[in-house]
């Protein structure tokens, strides 16, 4: 239920910059070496492109966490939170939209909520302590009077309160927190990919991806069954089925709540 001070900085720019031309180079490679049973430079280089360039087909989207932030409603909650039913049905229509809106592989917000907030649109983490506020004028009142001296994650998709909404309440409305977390993993899944966009988005180390990977795996099998996506990855099934478990009476809440 993080969200590091890394994404402060947005995803880092991608360089697709090309070697210099063989005619550059200040000395030629000598012919020997043309005949060694390696690769040719241009098919080794042709190759790395082909393989670093596959997610960024697409234009590029906006590189900070900050160019995706909602308009500012001067500390209030926009109207449509008002009218999106109880907190977990509003968070998973929320990110539902939110896919659809940004392209992004059908249930995977959703399992991030779900593995964040147990999908519940006022959730807040003030300090450490979990709250799940039944209300958004309830949420609104304790996220304005947390002290700022304490770290707040709020909403569905557990926002850095104090990072990115500075002063706001929007993070607690379920359509535009999911809409900032959706363009943001968006940009990174496209560029970098799916697991790097969960890395980025936990601000976590290399070594960590594969643990966030098999988190949410496991969530997707309750958010969008039958899902391929991180197949590839190998993770321990017995701790994917427990981690399948805790999220699916959350889940099935927010499906019965559905208007």
């Amino acid at each position: 239920m993080t969200l590091a001070a890394v994404l402060a900085c947005g995803p880092l720019a991608f360089s697709a910059q090309a070697r210099p031309a063989q005619a550059e180079r200040p000395q030629a490679r000598p012919a020997a070496a043309k005949a060694a049973p390696h690769a040719a430079p241009s098919q080794t280089r042709h190759a790395r492109a082909r393989r670093h360039n596959q997610y960024a087909r697409a234009p590029r989207l906006p590189d900070r966490p900050q160019d995706f932030r909602p308009v500012a409603s001067g500390g209030s909650f926009a109207v449509s939170t008002i009218f999106q039913g109880p907190p977990r049905a509003a968070c998973l229509e929320a990110t539902r939209r939110a896919e659809h809106i940004h392209g992004l592989p059908p249930g995977l917000l959703s399992a991030i909520a779900l593995s964040e907030s147990g999908m519940h649109a006022y959730a807040m983490n003030i300090g450490g302590r979990a709250v799940f506020p039944a209300s958004p004028d309830a949420a609104a009142a304790l996220l304005r009077a947390a002290s700022r001296s304490r770290n707040v994650m709020a909403g569905c998709m557990q926002v850095n309160a104090r990072l990115h909404a500075r002063g706001e309440t929007w993070p607690l409305d379920a359509r535009l927190s999911a809409d900032w977390a959706g363009g943001m993993l968006a940009r990174w899944g496209q560029e970098h990919g799916w697991a790097e966009a969960l890395r980025r988005w936990h601000g976590a180390s290399a070594g960590a991806t594969n643990r966030l990977v098999c988190r949410v795996r496991a969530k997707m099998e309750i958010t969008h069954p039958g899902s391929a996506l991180f197949s590839e990855h190998h993770c321990n099934t017995g701790r994917e089925e427990r981690t399948r478990r805790n999220g699916e009476a959350h889940f099935n809440s927010a499906q019965d709540e559905t208007i």
